[in-house]
């Protein structure tokens, strides 16, 4: 009871500082990792093209949106905010993480002729916790453009424990890069690690 009330005075606390604040700016991408191989020639696709990057309209916007665990209450902090909007943000950190692990490229929309795989994305939940965790919930279908391959439709559950906005921040681009690693695997036709494979569930 008494670490609830805590919670509930630092969080009172946080919402009276960001009133006051210069605005602070997150991302969720990280520093480029050192570039995967090159993929082998022989490969029958040469890229990828994500093409959309659904969410509901509660989350689409810059302000960080930060539950409160005791009653579910949602606050906007404008004071913290996302260096674009969250679909933004999640594109291209999706996009940088990918083409660090498969070193091939995303392809504009008028490269139809390219083999590639297309991904479309529906981001169910992005939610920050306050004083508990960060959880991404989304599904995508993986569809193969111009070259033999099967139609995979996901789903991706996790969660990353973190208490501050900064920690949640920190939290939600591990997530995004556990993700990264588990498209990329499953794009190459590898095995999931187990790991990630406990997050995803996928049907063809």
């Amino acid at each position: 009871m008494m670490s609830r009330f805590l919670i509930s005075v630092a969080f009172a606390g946080l919402l009276t500082a960001c009133a006051s604040t210069t605005p602070t700016y997150y991302t969720l991408q990280t520093a480029h990792a050192a570039p995967a191989a090159a993929a082998p020639s022989t490969q029958a696709w040469k890229g990828f093209q994500l093409r959309r990057m659904d969410m509901p309209a509660q989350l689409d916007r810059r302000a960080f949106v930060l539950t409160q665990a005791a009653g579910g209450q949602v606050n906007l902090l404008n004071d913290s905010q996302w260096a674009s909007p969250l679909p933004d943000e999640m594109s291209l950190a999706l996009v940088s993480g990918l083409q660090d692990r498969l070193s091939v490229p995303q392809l504009a929309s008028t490269a139809a002729k390219t083999p590639h795989w297309q991904i479309d994305v529906l981001v169910q939940r992005f939610e920050s916790v306050y004083g508990e965790r960060a959880t991404l919930e989304l599904s995508w279908t993986l569809t193969p453009i111009g070259f033999e391959g099967k139609t995979q439709q996901c789903r991706w559950l996790d969660s990353e424990p973190a208490s501050t906005v900064p920690e949640l921040v920190q939290a939600h681009r591990q997530l995004q890069q556990r993700w990264a690693d588990a498209l990329a695997a499953q794009m190459q036709g590898k095995s999931v690690p187990a790991m990630l494979g406990k997050a995803m569930i996928c049907v063809s």
